[in-house]
């Protein structure tokens, strides 16, 4: 490709994508934006035109360049911890409560493997008969046609992920198809995480939203993980990838161990709201002395002691209402002091690198990741981690693993 664009095109190209999908910048793939473009212009089409087709998010050109952005990487029972949970913790948890019926999102379910995967657990994990309905939603309309058709080739079975309940039988040529039972509870629509999804879909027991938002700006990762848990029943069970989520969201509580990254909707009964802090009791001002004191002796000055430096959650918890303030810059600036004060705090290692990460610096991000898997391996993995929230050991060194193995645009 060595004919010059005009710029304008591929600038205004990803900024399209990024309204539409939330992706940050950098997880926008130049050469996709650029493939599309010049095939617009191979047909004859001018530069201003494609400009001005551009400006409107549901023209054809726009789905054209979201459609080329997207990552369509997926596999059943990918990340099978989550799935096993789900069959063994979150479905009897439901039952308990006296569930009439359980439903499962899968958001971002690109070709719809996870969708079947999610809906082949709930399956074998209730009683005979008992309701169950999975959706899965994705904003690639062609993604969701290779869903419905439910066949599927070797790519979608890997040997890292196993076959944890029935869902398939063999096809012809290496294929699979979908058993009949797993294929009738689910169904799937198009949908954007950055839009509300529709009141007709109801809420949900269960939410897989795995590996998607790994992609997306810190302002529309916490926009769709705020749709994502309104979309919840009380009690329900949120997912999300190993490096998408680095605390708990709100009105949630962690659920498994912390690599597993699952959050549960409190009930509303569960939230407690604190007790007042007693009142200081008002003292009246006492009256002015008759006689006033003489004048104390001097003391002598005595050189005062060299304050020593805040501990490192005092940093990190500073830094995190940076964070929460909008000021990115002074957040990243309290971090990399605190990782040079104590570079072992392991919470401070994987704070900074996920704030590279999301600002487009992964660079800088990746070393920070290294760095954090050779701290965490030192120490036995259910050592506790003083931090914001104490974790073990085996949660920062997954953490690092996901990043640095699949890395952070896969």
């Amino acid at each position: 490709m060595s004919a010059e664009l005009d710029p304008r095109l591929l600038t205004r190209a990803r900024e399209v994508v990024s309204s539409i999908t939330g992706f940050r910048d950098d997880a926008i793939a130049s050469e996709a934006m650029e493939r599309v473009v010049r095939g617009e212009l191979a047909r004859g089409r001018s530069s201003a035109d494609l400009l001005g087709e551009m400006l409107f998010p549901q023209s054809p050109l726009s789905g054209t360049l979201v459609r080329a952005a997207l990552v369509g990487e997926t596999y059943f029972f990918r990340q099978p911890e989550h799935f096993r949970y789900i069959s063994q913790a979150g479905v009897p948890a439901a039952l308990r409560k006296g569930a009439l019926a359980l439903r499962g999102w899968s958001a971002g379910c690109a070709t719809g493997e996870e969708a079947y995967s999610l809906a082949a657990a709930l399956l074998a994990s209730v009683p005979h008969g008992f309701p169950v309905e999975v959706l899965g939603t994705d904003l690639h309309e062609a993604s969701l046609e290779t869903a419905r058709r439910a066949s599927y080739g070797t790519w979608s079975r890997r040997e890292s992920a196993p076959r944890l309940f029935p869902l398939y039988l063999d096809a012809p040529e290496r294929q699979v198809t979908i058993l009949p039972v797993v294929r009738r509870v689910a169904t799937f629509a198009q949908g954007n995480l950055l839009a509300p999804l529709p009141e007709r879909f109801g809420r949900f027991d269960f939410i897989l939203c795995r590996n998607v938002l790994t992609y997306f700006s810190p302002a529309a990762r916490e926009q769709a993980i705020s749709l994502l848990t309104r979309a919840l029943n009380p009690g329900g069970f949120l997912f999300l990838g190993a490096v998408e989520a680095d605390r708990v969201p709100p009105g949630m509580v962690r659920e498994g161990p912390p690599e597993l990254q699952t959050f549960r909707m409190l009930a509303p009964g569960e939230l407690t709201t604190p007790a007042p802090a007693p009142r200081p009791v008002e003292r009246a001002e006492p009256p002015a002395p008759l006689f006033r004191k003489p004048k104390a002796t001097p003391v002598p000055v005595v050189p005062a002691r060299v304050t020593p430096p805040p501990p490192p959650s005092r940093l990190h918890l500073e830094a995190l209402e940076r964070i929460e303030e909008g000021d990115v810059e002074g957040a990243a600036a309290v971090l990399e002091s605190l990782v040079r004060q104590a570079p072992d705090y392991l919470p401070g290692l994987l704070e900074l690198a996920l704030l590279r990460e999301r600002t487009g610096a992964r660079e800088a991000a990746v070393p920070l990741m290294r760095a954090l898997r050779v701290r965490a391996e030192r120490l036995a993995p259910d050592h506790l981690v003083d931090g914001p929230e104490a974790l073990p050991a085996r949660f920062y060194q997954a953490s690092a693993d996901a990043y640095l193995n699949q890395g952070a645009l896969e």
